[in-house]
């Protein structure tokens, strides 16, 4: 799987704990940390030894460091190959170039330096895009391989679709696309621009050629639709994911900071319940912006079912879910749609999941 070559890191940062901080943690997950400036004199003097190597660069600095000036930060801007900047003045931003306010925790760390290394036009909730965004943004993924998370991705957005609400449905699950498959769409994977398959609903799927252009990529579509659903399928080992360097990760890690919720779904048998239990201990070890829900797949009726919905509800209490849904499971009017590859509602819109997914849809269109 191709790899994201990384930078090597110069700080330039008074404070020695959050020096330490920065360092520590870039070096604890594999990042070059090169040199520590102590002032701007020995900052310009390293990077004219290492001339050959500026390009490769990102230069971490702090406006306080001695003979640091906003004319000496801009023109590094276009020598380095990136400079981003951490304060916890607020004025600093009126003068500095791509200053970020300090981060908290590591994962608000590598959160902000990763998204430069993937793609230098990305920019955190920190820096707000002058472009307006107009989508709200819903990414679904499972802990594990298939509960179902393309099946309701694909049907949420037919329902939001017949609601008269713009809608995108985006396949990022790149090691196993499948909505094309599903819909019988096919060269999906070859088209730069979405395709509309239906009034009011359009299909693109997220491929490694596109993983350079994936914030105007993005940002288009969140000007262009109401509604973007995103299908990230397994998001299995979900803190790996934002510290990972591989651009399969870039979709998760945008979802987890700059979609506006993040359903996971699940299944309450013996080794769903083993693998939410896995994910949600996951997400003790980090901070997402996204707002979680979840949703309870394939729900069985009578005592049984019960008892399984008790021990899924108590295994996600921790994520503190917005929201908590539950689909039954309706196996016939699944395996037809696969068959005929199309949607529910067009196979059979009585039926008991094809109902529950559209109650979703009017909630979440509220």
């Amino acid at each position: 799987m191709a790899e994201i070559a990384l930078p090597l890191i110069v700080t330039a940062i008074v404070n020695s704990d959050l020096e330490g901080f920065v360092a520590g943690t870039l070096f604890s997950q594999g990042w070059n940390v090169i040199h520590r400036a102590l002032d701007a004199q020995s900052l310009d003097r390293f990077l004219a030894d290492h001339h050959e190597e500026r390009e490769n660069i990102i230069l971490i600095y702090s406006p306080d460091l001695p003979g640091l000036s906003p004319d000496l930060i801009a023109s590094h801007h276009g020598s380095l190959r990136q400079v981003i900047g951490f304060s916890q003045n607020p004025d600093d931003e009126k003068i500095y170039l791509g200053i970020h306010s300090t981060p908290h925790d590591p994962t608000e760390l590598l959160n902000i330096v990763r998204s430069f290394v993937r793609a230098p036009l990305l920019r955190t909730t920190t820096i707000q895009s002058s472009r307006i965004k107009r989508a709200r943004v819903i990414a679904l993924g499972s802990p594990s391989g298939s509960p179902g998370c393309t099946t309701v991705a694909i049907n949420l957005a037919m329902e939001l679709s017949a609601l008269g609400h713009e809608t995108l449905l985006l396949d990022a699950d790149v090691k196993r696309p499948s909505v094309a498959a599903l819909l019988s769409q096919h060269k999906l994977d070859a088209e730069l621009e979405s395709r509309g398959i239906s009034p009011h609903l359009s299909l693109s799927e997220f491929t490694q050629a596109r993983v350079h252009q994936f914030p105007d990529y993005l940002d288009r579509f969140t000007e262009k639709f109401d509604f973007l659903i995103i299908d990230l399928g397994s998001i299995e080992g979900v803190s790996d994911s934002l510290t990972d360097r591989r651009w399969t990760s870039t979709l998760i890690h945008w979802s987890c900071e700059r979609a506006d919720e993040l359903w996971i779904l699940g299944r309450a048998d013996v080794l769903g319940l083993y693998r939410m239990k896995m994910l949600v201990e996951d997400f003790t070890r980090i901070s997402i912006r996204a707002k979680v829900s979840v949703i309870l797949n394939m729900r069985v009726s009578g005592r049984r079912g019960e008892q399984r919905e008790t021990h899924f509800l108590s295994s996600v209490a921790s994520l503190q879910p917005q929201r908590i849904f539950s689909l039954p499971r309706d196996s016939r009017s699944t395996s037809k749609a696969e068959d005929e590859r199309t949607t529910l509602i067009e196979i059979d819109e009585r039926g008991m999941l094809r109902k529950s997914i559209a109650r979703m849809a009017v909630e979440v269109a509220g």
